[in-house]
């Protein structure tokens, strides 16, 4: 009879094991969010509690002067691959824990370089952390607490939290993507107005290219889309550039997968050939008088 009931009581502690393994429902489901600016990824992490008709959740169930990770669980982190700035403040390339001190007006933000913290290890200031206040703003729900990117640029891009009513915006700035310049007088040898025709040639347009502070610019009358019309081209090795395109002065996007490849004879560029990610030749160009 021990035996039996040693078996019995093994089975099922092992079916037990398995059907919680199987199927584990959480409180506060684990989600995520991540945006890439300007070669810059910005990645949150963080477990969704849900109101579950608790009210108010600010100044109640979370106190005034409570310092709270905007989630639940293991802390909210907040990762980014470059130094970029969170609502001004430098913040270094690597991963953080985001807590808030919650207040009736201004909130802090608080982010630490110990990402992995548990919810209720609340940190202590410390000279590492980043901290800054902000100002929540009234919204609409949610139901369950969500992170998401609301808005992007050239530049950078909006975070938001909200939930419970409330929500706080942290804004986001990347740094430039660098082109490298080219030397004393090259950019001269490709200046001048193309007659070019791209995928198909019944498909002509213009490019006028220019050179200007050591870079190589260019004006694209017909572009497929608008984005398109004022153009930088990113050296890649002689001769050689990728297409990239700008906004507001800044560069907003680079095709790596396409390729201009200019013909130069006695020092001026002749024309040029479009290659794809093949290698072949989906567009060309020639130098008008």
């Amino acid at each position: 009879m021990r035996w039996t009931r040693g078996w019995s009581l093994a089975a099922i502690a092992l079916l037990a094991g398995t059907t919680a393994g199987q199927a584990q429902v959480r409180a506060s489901e684990r989600g995520g969010a991540f945006q890439v600016v300007n070669g810059t990824k910005i990645t949150v992490e963080y477990s969704r509690p849900l109101v579950r008709g608790r009210s108010p959740m600010f100044g109640g169930q979370i106190p005034w002067g409570e310092v709270w990770t905007p989630g639940a669980n293991w802390a909210t982190t907040l990762e980014v691959d470059h130094d970029v700035t969170v609502n001004g403040h430098a913040l270094a390339t690597g991963k953080y824990s985001v807590w808030m001190e919650v207040q009736p007006k201004e909130w802090t933000v608080i982010l630490d370089p110990r990402a992995k913290l548990f919810h209720i290890a609340h940190p202590k200031p410390d000279s590492a952390q980043v901290r800054f206040p902000v100002t929540p703003s009234d919204v609409d729900g949610p139901e369950v607490l969500t992170w998401s990117f609301t808005s992007f640029s050239p530049t950078g891009t909006t975070l938001q939290m909200a939930w419970a009513g409330t929500a706080v915006a942290l804004d986001i700035a990347v740094p430039p993507v660098e082109i490298p310049p080219l030397a004393a007088g090259v950019g001269e040898r490709y200046a001048g107005r193309y007659k070019m025709w791209w995928v198909s040639e019944s498909n002509q347009s213009v490019l006028a290219v220019v050179a200007k502070d050591g870079r190589l610019l260019g004006q694209w009358s017909g572009a497929p889309f608008p984005v398109w019309n004022n153009l930088t081209f990113v050296p890649v090795a002689e001769d050689w550039f990728d297409l990239g395109a700008m906004v507001d002065g800044s560069l907003y996007d680079v095709v790596t997968d396409v390729v201009f490849e200019f013909a130069v004879t006695d020092g001026r560029a002749t024309g040029f050939e479009i290659r794809g990610p093949t290698d072949l030749v989906i567009g060309r160009g020639s130098r008008l008088p």
